[in-house]
């Protein structure tokens, strides 16, 4: 977890340190990362690095949480509204570009790619709110799943996102379908 002397840092010193693990993180797989690239590219010392996170799966862990924040900002769902396949589509439509066009997006790309089964711990905790509560009906949690692989599926295949998007506008009209008879 990032230290309390890391959230007290003066803004501009933070978002150089935020900007550098950015490009790490985007540019290289955490396996492959390096703390001395971070450091240099912030401008910090080596010791400061260890002072603000723990190791470098925690300043990941850090930069991948304001990816996610970030790219998921404007993608909201009210529990109380019955979307229709239609209203998926265009939501997920919207976040993929978004995404996509995001500063976030090589990082999310190389999480989904090749961090994410590294990190357990994190993908647990991204999905543990759509996945493991219990009081969900089977339509919304297959609809959340539904959602969230096609997401990741569109940002590792851009070149097939729209092919990847209809298969999901496909698959929302089935379950839309059973769950309205």
């Amino acid at each position: 977890m990032v230290s309390t002397t890391f959230e007290n840092l003066n803004e501009d010193k933070k978002d150089k340190i935020t900007a550098a693990l950015l490009k790490e993180f985007s540019t290289h797989p955490l396996s492959g990362s390096k703390v001395s690239r971070i450091v240099e590219g912030s401008g910090i010392a080596r010791g400061a690095f260890y002072k603000y996170f723990t190791d470098l799966t925690d300043a990941y862990d850090y930069i991948y949480k304001i990816a996610i924040k970030n790219v998921h900002a404007d993608f909201s769902h009210d529990p109380n509204v019955h979307y229709t396949p239609k209203d998926y589509m265009k939501s997920v439509s919207n976040f993929v570009n978004q995404a996509g066009d995001s500063d976030y997006y090589n990082l999310i790309r190389m999480h989904v790619t090749t961090n994410e089964a590294l990190l357990e711990h994190l993908k647990r905790e991204q999905f543990s709110e759509i996945t493991l509560k219990a009081h969900l009906d089977a339509n919304t949690w297959a609809n959340a799943v539904l959602t969230h692989e096609t997401i990741k599926l569109a940002l590792i295949y851009p070149e097939s996102k729209d092919e990847i998007l209809k298969r999901y506008f496909d698959a929302l009209t089935i379950l839309d379908a059973q769950e309205m008879s």
